[in-house]
């Protein structure tokens, strides 16, 4: 998109399945469970999970702010229909992924307190009164600067829709890094 480059990139260290059919069908109920034992790595490392949360979510994740507290819970679950190629109408092309893993990097939805002048604590963000359904192309539902910000992957419009974070969004991503996941929050 015409976003901006985060500088984030992420290298595939491992892939490991587990067959536990409780785990799977209901993810929100085992959490606790599953995610202390299959968690690898440390607060640099990120644990993406698939599971079939129904067709109510479509995925959560942890905040950086969290994992001091509880480093076995951190991670991103994802619902596997959501990937590109799934059966989830308008959101298959992985965007819940990248969505989630913009809260595991700290950032907020785009519509995080609505019309005020905080909303997501991103200055470049245009303030966003709820979140977007489909993809319209004209929704400005605050009076300050700046339709709503329905290309970004904070928001919630369709997969086609969504291509972008801003500059600020990254630099909020970079910050939360140094504070919560940099090397010295690695222990």
């Amino acid at each position: 998109g015409h976003g901006a480059d985060t500088d984030f990139r992420f290298r595939l260290v491992d892939v490991t399945r587990t067959d536990n059919g409780a785990w799977y069908r209901d993810p929100q109920r085992h959490e606790r469970t599953f995610k202390p034992r299959l968690r690898k790595g440390g607060a640099r490392t990120l644990n993406l999970y698939s599971a079939d949360m129904g067709r109510d979510m479509l995925g959560w994740s942890t905040f950086p702010w969290r994992y001091k507290a509880e480093p076995k819970m951190d991670g991103v679950v994802i619902h596997p229909e959501s990937m590109p190629g799934g059966s989830i109408k308008y959101f298959n092309l992985g965007h819940t992924a990248t969505h989630e893993i913009g809260h595991w990097l700290g950032l907020y939805h785009t519509f995080q307190d609505g019309c005020t002048t905080t909303n997501d604590r991103v200055r470049d963000t245009p303030a966003e009164r709820e979140p977007t359904n489909a993809c319209p192309a004209s929704k400005d539902t605050c009076p300050s600067r700046g339709r709503d910000p329905i290309h970004n992957f904070m928001d919630y419009a369709y997969d086609t829709c969504m291509n972008q974070f801003t500059r600020g969004q990254g630099n909020r991503m970079h910050q939360a890094w140094a504070a919560y996941r940099g090397r010295s929050s690695e222990s």
